[in-house]
């Protein structure tokens, strides 16, 4: 199963040449990370609130194919290809039109949030979650 999102792009996200610029690709790959676990039903905030834990990229590897401007749809789609203890992979891709525009490698992993900042062990319900987002479900260590 995938997980998939529309995306306007807005001026906010353009440079003067009218395309995106590039650390904005960034912002929308965590806006579809943040709305991923808010369907899985484990929104951030009460991530944080509820079990003191966030998920912060330790690994992330963009390709960019080509230019996204402003008034198009980016069509995003997250694949969860790994799930480990504490980390897990996803891959999230993003065409226009049928165009590709990017795919992004990302790894990810549970912390506690605060001062302190410690690995820790995903939550069953939450794994279980993105168990069912895993493309190949024997892909189940990193």
């Amino acid at each position: 199963m995938a997980f998939h999102k529309e995306e306007i792009i807005r001026f906010r996200h353009c440079d003067p040449a009218g395309i995106v610029f590039y650390p904005r690709y960034l912002e929308i790959l965590n806006d579809m990370v943040e709305d991923w676990f808010k369907v899985m039903g484990y929104p951030f905030e009460e991530m944080g609130n509820r079990l003191g834990a966030g998920v912060p990229t330790i690994n992330l590897n963009i390709t960019f194919m080509h230019p996204c401007r402003q008034g198009e749809t980016l069509s995003l789609t997250l694949r969860c290809l790994k799930v480990g203890d504490s980390s897990f992979e996803i891959n999230i891709s993003g065409e226009q039109l049928g165009q590709p525009i990017l795919d992004a490698q990302i790894v990810l992993c549970f912390t506690t949030i605060g001062r302190q900042v410690n690995k820790l062990s995903i939550p069953d319900g939450i794994r279980k979650k993105m168990q069912e987002y895993l493309t190949d479900p024997t892909a189940a260590t990193i």
